[in-house]
């Protein structure tokens, strides 16, 4: 109802600044091994450290692009940031087939330098393997396909809007999405196993050629996608604050202070916590599953009662998706204790 609907924009806030701060994250250890023994005349050489490049990265690139109000201005951005991932993805599945990762008698010539530290290992790999460990994946699903809280902006700046455009325009790209997903994780524990990181591409070789490209492709890609996440968490905390009546968030005047503020708590957080693994986890676990398996039942349902009745035939009809709560709520705590786990 309206005296509750503020907790729905909280956690929509909660979670794209955490998606926004994992992006500031991202940012920093890709572009931190680029920099690395470029010399800067006359600059500051502690910009080469994570932290110097998040800070630089977040002043001169991230904030211009945070001050843009409508998201059509970025689509050109975005069609440029979905090439850059496009080719990344091509890269690790060339890498994973072209034996210079491999280990073994025949090691591969990123391998037998013993440069790459871990090198890659399959001791614990098996062709299929789910246990508790894999609602760690499961809660990450919840980040990775997230994009309800910009569905309305989406569907406002569609060109013709209608009711069979907008779904067929979310089937799409959905489709796409797990493509490139499925394809990237699948190429990237082949490459490397048991010691893939959370963020894959620092572990390849710091002389793979391909993998530089791929490290400054997905560091576009996700300068071009930060606007459109940061866009989600400013809409939250605009509609949670004048529910709870603090209208002052949502003035246009405040705009430039709104986004200064939170891109300075994201690039903290981001320096604080070096592995960008734990806050996707632990974001996708808890918010994402609220998100994503938790709340469209419930609202959903809510909607056909009040429109419907509650003994109408769509009513009871759409009871059978309240199946997602206790599985959501499932998801979101052992997803929570299992990613805690991991970081022992």
């Amino acid at each position: 109802g309206s005296g509750t609907s503020y907790v729905v924009d909280s956690i929509v806030f909660v979670q794209c600044f955490l998606s926004s701060t994992i992006y500031i994250g991202l940012l920093g250890d890709i572009f931190t091994p680029l920099l690395k023994g470029v010399a800067i005349s006359g600059g500051w050489q502690g910009v080469t450290s994570r932290t110097g490049v998040i800070l630089l990265v977040a002043t001169s690139i991230l904030f211009p692009l945070n001050l843009i109000k409508k998201l059509s201005a970025l689509a050109f951005t975005s069609i440029l940031g979905l090439c850059a991932v496009v080719y990344t993805v091509l890269f690790m599945v060339f890498r994973a087939l072209d034996g210079s990762y491999s280990t073994g008698i025949d090691a591969g010539k990123f391998v037998v330098d013993e440069v790459l530290d871990p090198p890659p290992s399959f001791a614990l790999s098996t062709l299929v393997n789910f246990d508790l460990r894999s609602l760690v994946l499961i809660s990450n699903f919840g980040l990775a396909f997230i994009a309800h809280y910009n569905a309305p902006s989406y569907y406002r700046e569609m060109k013709k809007e209608t009711s069979e455009s907008f779904p067929r325009m979310v089937r799409a790209a959905y489709a796409i999405l797990a493509l490139i997903y499925a394809t990237a994780m699948c190429a990237g524990y082949a490459t490397f196993g048991d010691t893939a990181r959370g963020n894959i591409l620092l572990n390849y070789h710091p002389n793979d050629m391909l993998a530089l490209l791929g490290r400054l492709a997905t560091g576009l890609s996700v300068i071009f996608g930060f606007p459109l996440v940061s866009n989600g968490a400013r809409e939250g905390l605009k509609n949670a604050s004048m529910a709870l009546g603090y209208p002052a968030i949502s003035d246009p005047k405040n705009h430039v202070a709104v986004v200064l503020g939170m891109l300075m708590m994201g690039s903290i957080l981001a320096i604080l916590v070096q592995d960008i693994k734990v806050i996707a986890g632990f974001s996708g676990a808890a918010m994402g599953s609220f998100l994503v398996y938790i709340c469209p039942p419930l609202v959903y349902t809510r909607i056909l009662r009040n429109m419907f009745g509650d003994d109408s035939l769509e009513y009871r009809s759409g009871r059978r998706y309240l199946a997602f709560v206790p599985f959501g709520i499932f998801i979101a705590v052992m997803g929570v204790a299992m990613t805690y786990k991991s970081m022992e």
